[in-house]
């Protein structure tokens, strides 16, 4: 355990890294939660796929 967090936060983690297969280790679920609460309060863009808006031209409009 980290003596940089509460021990809540530490548990906190520890059952989010077993609710996500795949997730190993606590920097990887801190990146996990930190690029969601990015994305959900406008920080970090949503992963959108498109057409970048100074690569648009006739050839590519629908």
């Amino acid at each position: 355990m980290s003596d940089l967090y509460d021990p809540r936060i530490e548990q906190a983690l520890q059952s989010f890294i077993s609710d996500h297969p795949g997730m190993d280790t606590r920097n990887q679920a801190i990146a996990a939660i930190l690029v969601n609460w990015f994305t959900s309060h406008g920080y970090l863009p949503h992963d959108q796929e498109g057409i970048r808006p100074e690569n648009l031209d006739a050839s590519n409009d629908d």
